[in-house]
Order: C-alpha cells, then sequence, then structure tokens
C-alpha cells in the first residue's frame, strides 16, 4: 500500500503478526526506535509493536504479509 501521511499524522500502537516492510518515499517518520528519511527501508519483524509518527508528513510504500493488529500502549 502507498500510505500518505499529513503533518503531525500519528498511527497508533499496533503490533506485527507478520513481517512488515516500509520504504519511505518522500518526508520522514519517527517511531520509538528512530528517526527515518527518504530513502530508509524499515524491516519490522513478527512479534514486533510500535507506534509511528510523522512530524513533517511523509509518503511511504508498507509491504505485510499479514495484517497489523491494533493494541493499546
Amino acid at each position: 500500500a502507498f500510505l500518505r501521511y499529513a503533518a503531525g499524522a500519528e498511527v497508533p500502537h499496533h503490533r506485527h503478526p507478520g513481517y512488515e516492510h516500509i520504504f519511505v518515499l518522500e518526508g520522514s517518520q519517527r517511531d520509538a526506535r528512530g528517526f527515518y528519511a527518504r530513502g530508509s527501508c524499515l524491516v519490522s519483524p513478527p512479534g514486533s509493536s510500535h507506534s509511528v509518527t510523522s512530524d513533517e508528513g511523509c509518503l511511504v510504500l508498507a509491504i505485510w504479509n499479514q495484517p497489523v493488529v491494533m493494541t493499546p500502549e
């Protein structure tokens, strides 16, 4: 999926039952593990969890092999 985040957008805490691959195409996003600018590739392995924020907005290509599960923090 192509996901476009507006400036200040947040994705609530969620868990990955399968792999997630994120390619940051424009802008940037961040989570508790770091800051990811244009050109970054992130891999979240099965069982990982996080929330995501994009201060300036971004466009990412997201590839999941299983749907994410929304979870309380």
